[in-house]
């Protein structure tokens, strides 16, 4: 049987070459569990090294930094999803598009990303840095719910509110989804969760279309 990457051959006692890219994602994986446990200020580059089992210095030669590191690992996957939610909206924003199929490529763009990867959310949240790499992306956001309110004609929305209480329940939901909803029959489908979200966010409670 063949020896898995990043492993030792037992009958040697050598570790088996691993790639520079099974080595990075090692190390992204690593820093993702470390930084949500100790955040950026609190977690050693020596602490990611030993849980990615790699040496030390292959941090440095591949990230250079430990600040870089953390936005490789925690805030580009979080750009990424949210410039992936932009792309959709762009492309049909310029045409007839209901609010509740917006809503809802937001929401999934976000449940790809945290739904069982809670680790990205704490390490988010544990950032202290003064500049919070959060704030760039939900101001995108912010672009996306002034151009929907206002095609609906609603007034009076505070944009800036809205667009972070939105992200918190999508956040939340996803990166808590097990610990939410019961398991087995009494289980609703992601799809459920996903549909009934976008339908609060467009029409809230009291208001929707019967």
């Amino acid at each position: 049987m063949a020896t898995p990457p990043g492993s030792q051959d037992r009958s040697s006692g050598a570790r088996v070459a691993r790639s520079s890219a099974v080595i990075r994602e090692l190390i992204l994986n690593a820093a993702r569990q470390c930084f949500a446990e100790g955040g950026l200020a609190g977690t050693t580059t020596r602490q990611i090294a030993a849980r990615a089992d790699v040496v030390e210095n292959l941090i440095f030669k591949h990230f250079g930094t430990k600040s870089r590191l953390f936005d490789e690992a925690v805030v580009e996957p979080f750009q990424r999803a949210i410039d992936k939610f932009i792309v959709q909206w762009t492309s049909r924003s310029s045409g007839p598009h209901s609010g509740e199929v917006t809503a809802r490529d937001y929401i999934e763009s976000v449940y790809d990303l945290l739904e069982g990867h809670a680790e990205l959310l704490f390490a988010l949240m544990k950032d202290r840095r003064q500049e919070k790499p959060l704030l760039p992306l939900l101001q995108e956001l912010e672009r996306v719910a002034a151009y929907e309110t206002g095609a609906q004609g609603w007034t009076g929305v505070d944009i800036v509110v809205l667009t972070r209480l939105q992200f918190a329940v999508v956040a939340f939901s996803a990166a808590f989804d097990e610990s939410l909803y019961p398991s087995g029959a009494r289980r609703p489908s992601r799809d459920r969760i996903i549909t009934e979200m976008a339908a609060f966010f467009v029409h809230g409670t009291a208001h929707r279309p019967q």
